[in-house]
């Protein structure tokens, strides 16, 4: 059987930990909303109407 030995330099190892963490910190915010729009606690969306006011 073949041993595999692996080996992250400081570099390689560096971008895989900011890779995981902003993945981290992005699926947290990403739910944290969500579950705030469940419970209506979220931003409410406002529709477009035709400002009156201008002419064209």
């Amino acid at each position: 059987m073949l041993k595999i030995v692996s080996y992250i330099d400081a570099g390689s190892g560096s971008y895989l930990l900011a890779a995981i963490a902003s993945g981290a910190a992005g699926t947290w915010f990403f739910l944290r909303s969500k579950f705030a729009d469940l419970r209506g606690r979220g931003a409410k969306k406002t529709e477009l109407t035709p400002d009156s006011t201008t002419s064209e």
